[in-house]
């Protein structure tokens, strides 16, 4: 994913989801030990969803 292209943008999420992403980017680093940052945080979230989602519709 570190060679796509990338699209920079200031947004706000409630506090409850960014401790969800937090949570989420702790449990990763422990698991691959690896760091990463919110930003990769989020774009494997969203990543696993869109394939998630592309699987439910055969995609």
């Amino acid at each position: 994913m570190q060679h796509l292209k990338c699209v920079y943008r200031s947004f706000a999420i409630p506090v409850p989801l960014f401790d969800h992403l937090k949570d989420f980017q702790r449990t990763y680093e422990k698991a691959h030990a690896i760091k990463i940052t919110n930003n990769q945080a989020l774009s494997i979230i969203l990543g696993e969803h869109q394939r998630q989602q592309m699987a439910r519709v055969g995609g």
